[in-house]
C-alpha cells in the first residue's frame, strides 16, 4: 500500500475565462495560498461493471459509495509510474488507499490488448464480487496550491477530455469541459468549519463535481 488518506474534498466550477481571477483570489485569501510545485498533467482510468453500478450510486445520492481508477501523470500514451486509487466516500468525508502498479509501467494506454491486460490485473487486485472493466479516462491539466501553514490543498484543473473505453473494440472522445475549471480543496476533517469561514472571498456555490459521473453521460451504452 503506498498511503492511506481521510480528508474532506470541496470542488466548486468555475468559468474558464474567470481563471486567472480565480487564481488571483487564491493568492489573496486569509489563507495566504502560493504555488506548491509546477503544473501537470493528469491522467485517470475510470473502472466500473457493466451495469454502471458506481456512475448510478453517484448519480443517486448513495452516502457510501466507492470509485476505482488508475492514476498517471505526464503524457497519457504511456503509463508512467501509474498506480491503483480506492476511493470511499461517505457523506462529505473521503478516505482515499493507493497502491502503486509496476506492472503497468510503460504500457501503451491506446492499445487495445493493454486494455484487456489492465482489466485483467485491476480485477486480480480489486477482487470485486463484479468483473470491473474500464469506462473511461479523464485527462486534464492541473496547477497546485498550498496554504500558509501547508494544511490545505487547492488545486485548479482545466482544459479536461475525456475518454471512452467501455467496448475496447473502439475509443471515442466524448467530452470536453474546456469552459469550465474545478477548484478542489483538499484538508483534513476537523479543518471544516475553519475552512468555511475564511472561504468568503474565494468560493462560489459549493458543487457536486465528479469528472467520471460528468463524463459518463456521454457513454452510449449508459444512456441506452
Amino acid at each position: 500500500m503506498k498511503s492511506k488518506i481521510n480528508r474532506f474534498e470541496r470542488k466548486w466550477i468555475y468559468k474558464s475565462k474567470n481563471y486567472l481571477a480565480l487564481v488571483n483570489s487564491l493568492f489573496r485569501s486569509d489563507l495566504f495560498f502560493t504555488t506548491q510545485y509546477p503544473n501537470r498533467k493528469v491522467n485517470s482510468i475510470y473502472f466500473d461493471d457493466y451495469n454502471f453500478s458506481s456512475i448510478r450510486e453517484n448519480l443517486d445520492g448513495v452516502s457510501n459509495k466507492k470509485k476505482i481508477r488508475i492514476r498517471w501523470y505526464g503524457e497519457k500514451n504511456k503509463l508512467i509510474s501509474p498506480y491503483l486509487e480506492e476511493k470511499t466516500k461517505k457523506g462529505s468525508e473521503t478516505v482515499k488507499k493507493s497502491f502503486i502498479i509496476n506492472e503497468l509501467h510503460n504500457e501503451n494506454f491506446f492499445n487495445l490488448d493493454s486494455l484487456e491486460v489492465i482489466k485483467e490485473l485491476i480485477n486480480k487486485k480489486i477482487k470485486s464480487k463484479k468483473i470491473l472493466y474500464p469506462i473511461l479516462s479523464t485527462h486534464y491539466e492541473r496547477q497546485y496550491f498550498i496554504s500558509n501553514y501547508s494544511n490545505i490543498r487547492a488545486t485548479v484543473d482545466y482544459n479536461l477530455q475525456s475518454i471512452y473505453l467501455k467496448n475496447t473494440s473502439q475509443t471515442n472522445v466524448i467530452k470536453n469541459f474546456t469552459k469550465n475549471c474545478i477548484l478542489e480543496l483538499k484538508y483534513s476533517t476537523y479543518l471544516d468549519k475553519f475552512i468555511r469561514k475564511k472561504l468568503k472571498n474565494i468560493t462560489l456555490r459549493l458543487s457536486k463535481n465528479s469528472k467520471f459521473v460528468n463524463s459518463a453521460f456521454d457513454v452510449p451504452s449508459f444512456n441506452s
